[in-house]
């Protein structure tokens, strides 16, 4: 409730205006961070299966899954069946996937060594009291225990004594994690690039979100909601429709539409909720499937990232090879790099605190630091490569249109004044 309090407070005080700090440098490292907190997750479990000798159709199961997603999503590109049929595929891959795996497993379902959803039958709260009874669904603010006081309710917010220090930090932690996790991914949706239409609602959201949904969950006892990145990213990415545009340096693929509706999400939530019926169903689910459906989502999103992207050139040793990157045609290859290492160190940084369950109280603090970062490379950056690197294509490109554009209207003004009837202001309008 505190918490709910806090993010109510950020909104109301106009504190996500404090985003214009964050750029494309924390953005990319954030979506980056979740995108590999999805991947590796989803492949542990199949790893740590071949240190147990347990793994036959645990492992044929996730890359099954995984395998059949990656090629449905792209199947539209290829000249099978018809155009509605290749789209639909394309638009149900995940679900296609996720069933038919399902179904193989059930086939096999002798194999005792694999791993099923664990669900319960009955739809009521999972924590067991002492007496061996089930919690009840609403809270008791005043605590399980009878001589809770009253008064530990208002305390709880104040600074902590030592002994107590990181449950303190952690309650603010989870504030800023929830305003850095709700705004980044809010910033990450309504890039400039994806062309979308209808203006973002930051103050609005986080309002909506401190005031209904946590202060729900507290009541109820559920988990802290969350932004969902990586399922957000995902979302927007198949709700748009892509061009190939044709360059000197080769082809580029952009957005050019993205149909912006609430329907899908509507949609999306209306199944969790039925989901929360269905557990004689569930209970089918192999875990090797989900984790396939986690491996493939965490690889789908990695799709327009930058980090990864010049990671990519790690791996391409001849220069002629190179993708024609705005930044790769204006500066070197290596301070490309350089930049890349600063921004994969701090992704190391923030995945070990976030793993290691001692330190994980500072992850939301480092998160909220990289701005501070970003902000300090300006000595090992000049302003003209971090402009280079820290921005899309098509902001770098306006900002080129920017620098010529004083050239041309001098030009206009001059030929007003009959200035440019001369060879050198017809040389210069040929260039412009």
């Amino acid at each position: 409730m505190w918490c709910s309090l806090f993010t109510i407070l950020v909104a109301i005080f106009d504190l996500c205006a404090l985003m214009k700090h964050v750029t494309m440098f924390s953005e990319d490292i954030f979506a980056g961070l979740i995108s590999l907190i999805f991947i590796i997750d989803g492949v542990r479990p199949i790893i740590e299966n071949f240190t147990e000798s347990r793994m036959t159709l645990t492992a044929l199961l996730f890359i099954y899954t995984f395998g059949l997603a990656t090629y449905l999503s792209h199947f539209r590109r290829t000249p099978w069946l018809l155009r509605s049929l290749r789209n639909l595929m394309a638009n149900f891959a995940v679900t296609i996937s996720l069933v038919t795996a399902s179904a193989l497993a059930a086939i096999y379902s002798s194999d005792t060594s694999l791993r099923m959803l664990s669900v319960d039958a009955d739809f009521s709260p999972n924590l067991v009291l002492s007496d061996g009874s089930k919690r009840p669904w609403i809270v008791n603010p005043m605590g399980i225990e009878k001589d809770f006081p009253a008064w530990g309710i208002a305390y709880s917010v104040l600074p902590a004594p030592p002994e107590s220090f990181f449950s303190h930090v952690l309650l603010i932690g989870f504030a800023v994690l929830g305003y850095l996790d709700q705004n980044l991914t809010s910033v990450i949706v309504n890039r400039p690039s994806n062309n979308l239409k209808k203006g973002p609602g930051y103050h609005l959201d986080l309002c909506v979100r401190g005031a209904l949904t946590l202060s729900a969950c507290a009541v109820l006892g559920l988990p802290l909601s969350v932004a969902s990145t990586v399922p957000s990213i995902t979302h927007v990415i198949s709700l748009t429709t892509y061009e190939v545009k044709q360059l000197p340096e080769g082809e580029v693929k952009r957005p050019a539409k993205v149909v912006e509706q609430r329907a899908t999400n509507f949609l999306i939530h209306v199944l969790i909720g039925c989901a929360l019926f269905l557990a004689p169903a569930l209970k089918f689910l192999p875990r090797a499937v989900l984790q396939g459906v986690f491996f493939y989502m965490g690889i789908a999103s990695l799709t327009g990232n930058n980090l990864f992207d010049r990671l990519c050139l790690w791996l391409i040793w001849d220069p002629a090879k190179y993708p024609q990157y705005h930044y790769i045609q204006k500066l070197p290859i290596k301070r490309v790099h350089l930049y890349t290492v600063v921004q994969v160190v701090c992704l190391g940084i923030l995945y070990g605190l976030k793993a290691i369950k001692e330190t994980s109280v500072v992850f939301p603090f480092f998160m909220a630091s990289l701005a501070i970062i970003r902000k300090g490379m300006r000595f090992l950056f000049s302003e003209e490569e971090l402009q280079l690197l820290d921005s899309l294509p098509d902001e770098d490109g306006d900002a080129e249109v920017s620098k010529e554009a004083p050239d041309l209207m001098n030009l206009e003004k001059g030929k007003k004044e009959g200035k440019g009837e001369n060879e050198e202001s017809k040389k210069a309008e040929r260039e412009v």
